[in-house]
């Protein structure tokens, strides 16, 4: 069992209180929003998922989204303070098969909880078995006899796809061919043949299910048969991401080369990448920009560590810019294969040199004032004035002060003025840090001068601004 509520008494008191031993469960973590579940559930086996609905960071709707497609084996429970019709409706249209009311949570209902959760997962086990196919029996062997075989994964994510192509593949008595999770499988002959995967059989496969990819794999001989499926569900959310390309159909991968390469990557290296792309130094330098993609790409995050970096990144470049005009055709959450993201990369790029080539000024000049933009986002709080900065990057006070507005918008002070001030806004409306220190992380000497300029460029004093923030977090919780 895995709990997930961003509210800590309620997870305690449900480890605490249900009866789970009596049902044969086991409370192995909890988890406060739905990000951190995801991140325990790529290191921990999960049978059955509780989670809150309405959660920070990530809801428990987008945690159930994301868990039917990665984990389908997962049974999906949800936990809400009231019965609001549209989410329930919602949680069991994506696969809940129950719904616990915590107001309705008394202890003598606890055992009619569980009975009832437990008697829905055995009916639908029942369905789930009558419907799986070729799965190995308890006698047949754990590890594989054969060196080589294949793994089909599906690329049609419509919830209507045809999902009996795998019956109609040129099966053999005996071959292994078993559903690592939906639209992914994995295809082995034990017969001992060296090559059985033909051009034939590919061709033949494509025609089957034209939007799929084959994925040759070798060394299997003595793998075990759990292991590889694990890696196989692992590849389909990490490894394809960067080797599928636009087009090609056909790969072939090592498992033991495969588990040997993949990078070790720590929370650091993740905050020193999310740092390089949220300046602007690869915008006008093609040699930077080049570097940055292939060390990104070595790291081989996931998705949504991707995803994290540059909607952060995205709105640092918005601000460095001063615009809300940087626009791509593709949305960041669509993005789902690395060939997409090079593109997508490219397409910002060229956007932000548009932008900001505007005023016909020459590469370097502009890369200049990028990176006094970079120097001033580096350290809101620094004192530094037009003199200082227009030193720092080797330009002339007049020149650089006339460059910086043509290219960014707004004169230095104004553009410096308005930083802080969008930083502010988000200390207030993300943290509960007092106002004085907000003064002081946003670079003004006392509180009394800060709320003052906050009100003059907001229309509201900070403490009123934190209200309405809070209160507009709250409505939307609801």
């Amino acid at each position: 069992m895995l709990i997930v509520d961003d509210d800590k008494l309620v997870r305690k008191g449900l480890i605490v209180l249900m009866p789970w031993q009596k049902f044969g469960l086991k409370v192995i973590g909890e988890a406060a929003n739905g990000e951190a579940a995801l991140q325990f559930l790529e290191n921990n086996d999960v049978d059955i998922l509780i989670t809150d609905l309405a959660m920070p960071v990530m809801s428990g709707i987008e945690l159930m989204r994301t868990v039917r497609i990665r984990y389908p084996n997962i049974w999906l429970v949800v936990l809400t303070f009231h019965q609001d019709f549209e989410y329930i409706q919602e949680s069991l249209r994506l696969g809940a098969i129950d719904y616990i009311v915590k107001l309705q949570l008394e202890k003598e209902k606890m055992d009619d909880v569980l009975t009832r959760i437990m008697g829905r997962i055995t009916e639908e086990t029942g369905k789930r078995n009558s419907t799986q196919r070729n799965l190995p029996e308890k006698n047949e062997p754990l590890h594989f006899q054969s060196g080589s075989g294949v793994a089909l994964i599906s690329l049609n994510t419509d919830a209507e796809q045809d999902d009996q192509w795998p019956e109609r593949l040129p099966l053999n008595p005996g071959d292994y061919l078993t559903e690592a999770e939906q639209g992914v499988w994995l295809w082995v002959r034990e017969s001992g043949e060296a090559d059985w995967l033909t051009e034939k059989n590919l061709h033949e496969c494509l025609q089957i299910e034209p939007d799929i990819v084959i994925i040759r794999l070798s060394d299997l001989e003595g793998f075990e048969k759990s292991a590889a499926v694990k890696w196989l569900r692992e590849f389909r959310h990490r490894g394809l991401l960067y080797e599928l390309e636009d087009g090609k159909r056909y790969y072939n991968v090592s498992l033991v080369s495969e588990q040997q390469n993949r990078p070790i990557v720590f929370d650091e290296d993740i905050l020193d990448m999310h740092k390089r792309w949220s300046s602007l130094a690869w915008v006008n330098n093609d040699l930077i920009f080049d570097r940055f993609q292939a060390e990104l790409k070595q790291m081989m995050l996931s998705k949504e560590k991707l995803e994290s970096i540059f909607y952060s990144a995205f709105r640092e470049w918005e601000r460095t810019l001063s615009t809300g005009q940087l626009s791509v055709c593709n949305p960041i959450g669509s993005l789902m294969y690395w060939y997409e993201w090079v593109e997508w990369l490219g397409e910002i790029r060229r956007s932000m040199i548009e932008l900001t080539n505007k005023a016909m000024y020459s590469r370097p000049i502009v890369e200049s004032i990028l990176k006094a933009a970079d120097l001033i986002a580096q350290d809101i709080t620094q004192q530094i004035g037009l003199i200082e900065m227009a030193n720092s990057v080797n330009m002339s006070r007049s020149y650089f002060s006339q460059c910086f507005k043509d290219i960014l918008g707004k004169p230095f002070n104004e553009y410096i003025r308005d930083r802080r001030i969008a930083k502010a806004e988000e200390l207030l409306a993300q943290t509960g840090i007092p106002i004085i220190r907000i003064a002081e992380k946003t670079g003004y000497p006392n509180e009394k001068y800060f709320s003052r300029l906050f009100r003059e460029q907001t229309g509201m004093t900070p403490s009123d601004y934190r209200q309405q923030q809070k209160q507009g977090a709250q409505l939307s919780d609801e």
